[in-house]
């Protein structure tokens, strides 16, 4: 019996788990590997985050592209070529597919 309630307890809580982490913005995201405001926002008082200064951490579109080549669709390697990052990730907000304005992708997660 104690077995049984252990396996429902361990299972309720990696589930809980796994739905707090679907519910983290990106920038709690960066904050949890030790990324500073800081480092994203480098002007004060804090504005939008540009396409730039993501690039100055993820390098290029095309080192993007090689880390999301996991699947049929690579958002990072489309027709939108060097689309804006911001038009899908948002930081402190839901984030987007901007993919499925046209298109009605369902195994895509944007972080």
């Amino acid at each position: 019996m104690k077995l049984g309630f252990t396996v429902i307890i361990a299972a309720t809580l990696m589930s809980i788990s796994a739905a707090q982490a679907a519910d983290k913005f990106l920038a709690d995201r960066h904050m949890e590997k030790v990324q500073k405001c800081e480092a994203c926002h480098t002007t004060m008082p804090p504005k939008a985050v540009t396409t730039e200064q993501c690039l100055k951490c993820h390098v290029s579109y095309e080192a993007l592209a090689k880390l999301t080549d996991k699947g049929d669709i690579n958002p990072h390697d489309s027709h939108l070529e060097n689309a804006d990052c911001s038009i899908c990730h948002r930081g402190h907000k839901k984030p987007v597919l901007a993919c499925d304005e046209c298109h009605e992708f369902t195994n895509i997660k944007v972080p």
